[in-house]
């Protein structure tokens, strides 16, 4: 399985070395093919990265819509009312454009490409005497041979601490900063009396501390190649650089409203006050005093599932009659 990711990597790394062999030689050549691997594999994902940003930029857009949406779907008591609201939502991603499954696909195409690599790395560090995916013997004595700022790409880090030094702490930083502002950025448009955004907020401020120790410490002590380090240094060098281009296209093209602020300063005003925690514990009293009250409560929210369940339907249908009108 690990194999089909190690092709793909050694083919990119087979091609640029062939190209910039051409110009440059030895240990040069082939510094320039893990930047120009860096370069590809990045550049391919930028349009996804771009999109994924730009999605999730959007829907804090539409959120205060949404919101006020919702509220009133969840006071729907025909479904007349609910189809209408429904549509209203529909009409209002549609105006947006907002497609939230977008941001799932770089991870798809960075995490081969990193397990591509450490595995290439790892096999042309053990052995001389076989290929290595699509690197060929000489290709892999070439690669074992080079070296960067002195030290050779094939041996582990931890052997040269002195002289990876420099090049982990760079690429800790480019880490840190990088996590930083997509941090900031989330900060922004997060809810902060909604549970799961919150900890993804919470998990992603850890992160800026835990991701650089990690790294650090399977450096100094777990089998991480030169190469991996270097990598690592680019790669988020040029994931900082692309992160300010796309801070600075949103600040510009999507900036957020004053309505997307006030939702947030509310939200964390409810967080602090403990606002939903103490309406869920006023409606548990409620049902302790009342039993009664517990059966109309269910036989209420059944109803609104079953009337929201007939007006999606219904609103399902429209938007397929409505298809080939708008193709025309």
């Amino acid at each position: 399985m690990i194999e089909i990711f190690m092709y793909p990597v050694s083919g990119i790394m087979k091609l640029w070395h062939l190209l910039l062999g051409a110009f440059f030689s030895g240990s040069m050549s082939w510094i320039l093919t893990i930047v120009f691997l860096v370069l590809t594999v990045r550049g391919l994902i930028a349009p996804l990265n771009w999109l994924s940003v730009k999605q999730g930029r959007i829907g804090a857009l539409m959120r205060p819509e949404m919101t006020e949406l919702n509220a009133q779907l969840a006071r729907a008591d025909t479904v007349d009312e609910a189809v209408a609201v429904l549509t209203q939502q529909r009409d209002l991603k549609k105006r947006f454009q907002h497609n939230p499954l977008v941001g799932c696909f770089p991870a798809f195409l960075i995490i081969p490409a990193f397990i591509g690599l450490y595995q290439v790395v790892l096999r042309v560090s053990g052995s001389t005497h076989e290929p290595v995916g699509m690197l060929t013997l000489d290709d892999v004595s070439s690669f074992r041979a080079s070296t960067v700022f002195g030290v050779p790409l094939t041996n582990f880090a931890r052997e040269h601490r002195d002289l990876v030094l420099p090049m982990l702490i760079a690429a800790l930083v480019f880490t840190s900063l990088n996590t930083l502002i997509t941090l900031y950025r989330g900060y922004l448009t997060t809810l902060f009396d909604e549970k799961i955004p919150r900890r993804l907020l919470w998990f992603m401020a850890l992160m800026v501390v835990l991701i650089p120790w990690m790294l650090w410490m399977v450096a100094w002590h777990g089998p991480i190649p030169v190469t991996i380090i270097f990598y690592w240094g680019c790669s988020y060098l040029f994931t900082l650089l692309q992160t300010g281009v796309y801070e600075i296209i949103l600040r510009k093209r999507y900036p957020l409203p004053e309505a997307v602020h006030e939702q947030r300063r509310a939200s964390i005003q409810r967080w602090r006050t403990k606002e939903k925690k103490r309406e869920k514990k006023a409606a548990k009293q409620r049902l302790k005093e009342d039993p009664g009250h517990k059966e109309e409560l269910a036989a209420s929210r059944k109803r609104h599932s079953e009337i929201v369940a007939e007006a999606r339907k219904i609103v399902k249908s429209n938007s397929r009659q409505e298809e080939p009108t708008e193709a025309e």
